[in-house]
């Protein structure tokens, strides 16, 4: 069993993969589960202009659930999204989970302040303090009012974007993170270990890191996924086996995948090693 619950397709304004290209990349590369998760995010500021990341979510089922189909005997897909939260839009965001049948929801924070992470901004006009103090409360205020959603998508994503948070001590800001992870494991919910920094962004870790991890594990959340964030063919399942290994060295016993919503738990060393 090989998992991938992060990945995205032409359907994502920032792949231009055709979605059955995808599913054939991960067939190659033996994946035996793979969620297609590809972006919403109401309200982006994009260089200034603000507007929709969407997409047609009515084909996108439709499509997935072909492929379903014509690849059943190969390999088991799931349907999934993306979601780009902010404080302000829990009601835009319930409504869409309400609307249509996901096996799963990545919940992450793109914008703070209704700044856009990726072209830095944000960060210029903050000391690292105040932008990690800002980005955790805003990300704690955001998916308090979610309804439904599966994980957290990569909790450390300010890393690839600015160089000088990459030695801001993590544990200054135990305290908020402490708070989202409570919140997490009182509903059964989770975060993933994502490899897109790593082949993207040239970290020496994905996201998280392995203290985010660890405090994670110490306040005895369990679920987590696996996925590359890959946009191309050929980043599907990077650092699966290197990431089971991780989490396996930090004591989790199990990692996820969801059907209908529902996590269901894989033995890390039954994927190891047998």
């Amino acid at each position: 069993m090989k998992i991938d619950f992060h990945s995205h397709s032409s359907f994502s304004n920032d792949s231009q993969a055709p979605i059955e290209d995808m599913v054939k990349g991960a067939i190659e590369k033996g994946i035996t589960h793979l969620a297609f998760t590809d972006h919403i995010d109401y309200d982006y500021d994009e260089d200034g202009v603000t507007s929709d990341w969407a997409f047609d979510l009515d084909q996108y089922f439709e499509t997935i659930e072909s492929l379903k189909e014509k690849y059943q005997s190969q390999i088991q897909l799931h349907t999934g999204v993306e979601l780009g939260v902010q404080p302000h839009l829990g009601e835009r965001c319930n409504k869409l989970v309400h609307q249509y049948a996901f096996d799963f929801v990545i919940a992450s924070l793109h914008t703070v302040d209704r700044k856009d992470l990726y072209n830095k901004k944000y960060f210029k006009t903050r000391t690292p303090e105040q932008a990690l103090r800002e980005y955790y409360d805003s990300y704690y205020n955001s998916v308090i009012q979610l309804d439904d959603f599966s994980v957290l998508g990569h909790l450390d994503l300010y890393l690839r974007y600015w160089e000088p948070l990459k030695s801001e001590p993590i544990k200054n800001y135990f305290d908020q993170i402490e708070m989202l992870y409570k919140h997490l494991i009182q509903n059964e919910k989770g975060i993933e270990v994502n490899s897109g920094g790593y082949f993207k962004y040239n970290l020496m870790s994905n996201n998280p890191s392995d203290d985010l991890l660890k405090f994670y594990k110490s306040l005895k959340g369990e679920v987590i996924t696996l996925g590359s964030d890959a946009h191309t063919p050929e980043h599907i399942g990077t650092l699966h086996d290197d990431n089971l290994k991780r989490l396996d060295a930090i004591g989790f016993k199990y990692v996820c995948t969801f059907k209908a919503m529902k996590p269901e738990y894989h033995s890390i060393k039954t994927l190891l090693y047998t």
